[in-house]
């Protein structure tokens, strides 16, 4: 059930999304409000086209090492093409939402092992 929960987040977009494909077509690196001691994080920028010729720029994952040009799925909301993001289990299982859930998982098994029967 917690491994499941990057994907719950973003069920909806999964779900009722459209695919596409999208375009590395630069990197940047950007100051977020995380430890700025570490430096800035670099993410691809990726481009794609929605269904009605709308072109969409967004920033990919966050340290992720795309080569301009690759060619990438990509999942949007078609109401509002802004939210999107890449479709791999890398971006899913990386990402900033799956945080928690590695969180919750490690503790469970620290407690399944310190608790368990040692027949």
């Amino acid at each position: 059930m917690i491994i499941l929960l990057p994907v719950t987040t973003q069920y909806r977009l999964l779900l009722f999304g459209n695919y596409t494909t999208g375009v590395v077509v630069g990197e940047e690196y950007v100051r977020t409000l995380g430890i700025s001691a570490l430096g800035p994080e670099k993410y691809s920028v990726i481009q794609f086209s929605t269904a009605d010729g709308k072109v969409v720029e967004f920033y990919g994952p966050e340290n992720f090492d795309y080569q301009v040009g690759s060619i990438l799925r990509v999942v949007y909301n078609p109401a509002k093409p802004t939210e999107c993001m890449v479709f791999s289990l890398g971006a899913l299982y990386t990402g900033r939402n799956a945080i928690i859930p590695g969180i919750l998982f490690l503790l469970w098994m620290a407690f399944y092992l310190a608790f368990r029967n040692k027949k």
